[in-house]
């Protein structure tokens, strides 16, 4: 049975509320928001036929359904992720504990990261995947300083890097360069306390926490005055500090060794960043039908996977292009029943052929994964 697939806010991560300028050891706390339900199916292997919207040059997915052997879909919280070799990332939070899942190609667990840190944690907006294994988790403790936790692959504490930009942020996407420098973005606060509307903030960060170079985009000044005047794709009128475009955005490493940062707006603005803090390209994704926003985006060998959703209708398109944002394929949601067939958790992409992984919930509330094939 499908569950709601309304409740996006676990999937895209907690948004900060931000009530005013204040230089204090007072951390800034995010808003609450619940975990995403996930989708559901009785059927354990489909053939589908497209939507008869499509476009035309929308390709056909086959749909299999995998069940993890013991895992509990239970509070799944932040996006989840994978690394090259197709395991999958997920964090919940169940009765006040926070962790991060490692499974693999058919469910099973393999690894458990537990924050053993000993700072007090509110909450993680995003973790990313390093090249060599390593989960680099953003995280907010309770007082003003951001960081980020390393862990080893099999999922002990490595180390705790507190982030040192000189100014108060609210970091929400990261991506680990091959060095093992990152890049962060997220919202900075306007000089004028009085001003609750925030600019956007990138910067590469080396593994000590320093801030090595500060980036400004292109579309950064565009996006604060989308916030500027209460756009609401970008903003809300309840939390005028919030800007989507950048916290409910994404960021993956390529094989080029290049961060690939995407913003949340239609179409998708896409920044390929070396790790010296060189805009190598900038480049968009247009998923070719109106209103419909961008979810997130994966990366598999030398192609990008995003993933667009229609807010109203639940609607979803899949548009893969290459490392430039040529469009190289266009897949329509599978439709079955009258029902969407992939829903939002879109955890994982692997090209040659493609093939993107989802996660459902099963009847028993075991989790499932979903996997789509081209036919």
């Amino acid at each position: 049975m499908r569950l709601n697939r309304f409740v996006l806010m676990g999937l895209l991560g907690p948004m900060a509320a931000v009530a005013c300028w204040a230089q204090s050891a007072a951390a800034v706390q995010p808003a609450a928001h619940q975990p995403p339900a996930l989708a559901g199916s009785e059927e354990t292997k489909r053939g589908v036929q497209r939507n008869t919207q499509n476009a035309k040059n929308s390709d056909r997915l086959r749909v299999e359904m995998i069940k993890a052997p013991a895992e509990v879909a239970d509070a799944l919280a932040g996006p989840p992720q994978c690394d090259a070799d197709g395991n999958l990332y997920l964090k919940t939070t169940s009765d006040g504990i926070a962790a991060i899942h490692k499974l693999n190609g058919k469910g099973e667990r393999i690894a458990l990261f537990l924050k053993s840190s000993a700072l007090k944690i509110d909450f993680s907006p995003y973790f990313s995947i390093a090249s060599n294994g390593y989960v680099y988790e953003l995280v907010y403790p309770q007082e003003i300083s951001r960081y980020v936790l390393v862990y080893k692959p099999e999922g002990s504490l490595k180390s705790t890097i507190k982030l040192q930009p000189g100014f108060v942020f609210m970091p929400y996407r990261l991506a680990v360069f091959p060095s093992g420098d990152f890049l962060l973005t997220g919202l900075e606060y306007d000089k004028d306390r009085n001003n609750r509307v925030t600019w956007p903030f990138n910067g590469i960060f080396s593994n000590d926490g320093a801030l090595r170079k500060e980036l400004v985009l292109e579309d950064d000044e565009m996006i604060h005055d989308l916030a500027a005047s209460g756009d609401p794709r970008v903003t809300t009128a309840q939390n005028p500090s919030s800007n989507h475009a950048v916290s409910w955005g994404a960021a993956e490493t390529g094989p080029d060794g290049n961060v690939y940062l995407m913003r949340r707006l239609s179409p998708a603005i896409f920044y390929a960043v070396s790790e010296g803090g060189t805009v190598v390209r900038r480049f968009t994704v247009d998923p070719g039908k109106e209103d419909f926003m961008p979810f997130t985006m994966h990366i598999a060998g030398s192609r990008i996977a995003v993933l667009f959703h229609q807010p109203q209708t639940g609607e979803e398109i899949i548009k893969v292009v290459d490392l430039k944002g040529r469009e190289i394929a266009t897949y329509d949601e599978p439709v079955i029943n009258g029902e969407q067939a992939l829903g939002l958790a879109f955890v994982c992409y692997s090209s040659n052929p493609d093939r993107f992984t989802f996660l459902e919930t099963a009847e028993d509330s075991k989790l499932e994964l979903l996997v789509a094939k081209p036919q």
